[in-house]
């Protein structure tokens, strides 16, 4: 019943023109709540499931993830970004283990460095982007305002032609006046501008 709802909730959005690319929830303990939330994953039509970045998850949800081809995708917040010194161990458990990337947790949590040479590296890896503008200091700003390479990385990925996601997350201030669809349609907006 719940992947037939499932399955009615994807129908709903792509008759809308949306694609539902990754999902979040608990994984509950047992093999058989691990096995819904992939089942999960595939009736919705997304091509990843994404959650904290944990080694021990990694190691149990591998073999999941590659009987039903789908991602793992690992979001980073400002204390577990990615390994750059050396290949990031939590991919050595299987070819379906990737990155839920946010480029603005990163610029906070690395107190600055930019998330382009991340996205370089693992590139192969990406499941998707969390785009959003933070200075090192950690403040969320509105797009343009703080210190994450917005629009490097869209230009990046335009000229590499990758083809992952990259979503907008509204997470500064709606400054009074305004609200969250006017502050998406900036951040839109933003997104064309940087690809004109």
């Amino acid at each position: 019943l719940q992947l037939a709802a499932c399955r009615e909730l994807r129908k709903m959005y792509n008759d809308a023109g949306v694609t539902i690319h990754i999902q979040k929830s608990g994984f509950g303990r047992s093999d058989e709540d691990i096995e819904f939330n992939f089942l999960k994953a595939k009736a919705l039509g997304c091509t990843g499931i994404t959650l904290e970045r944990n080694e021990g998850m990694a190691k149990r949800l591998a073999p999941f993830a590659a009987k039903h081809k789908v991602w793992v995708a690992f979001h980073n917040h400002t204390g577990n970004v990615p390994v750059m010194d050396k290949r990031d161990p939590i991919l050595e458990h299987g070819k379906y283990i990737g990155y839920n990337f946010d480029v603005g947790h990163y610029v906070a949590g690395t107190k600055g460095k930019s998330p382009i040479p991340v996205i370089e590296k693992y590139h192969d890896r990406m499941v998707s982007l969390h785009l959003k503008d933070r200075t090192a200091k950690g403040g969320n700003l509105a797009w343009g305002e703080g210190e994450t390479p917005l629009k490097e990385i869209l230009q990046l990925m335009r000229k590499e032609k990758w083809t992952f996601p990259a979503d907008i997350e509204l997470e500064y201030r709606v400054p009074k006046g305004s609200d969250a669809i006017k502050e998406v349609a900036k951040c839109v907006q933003f997104c064309k501008e940087a690809l004109a």
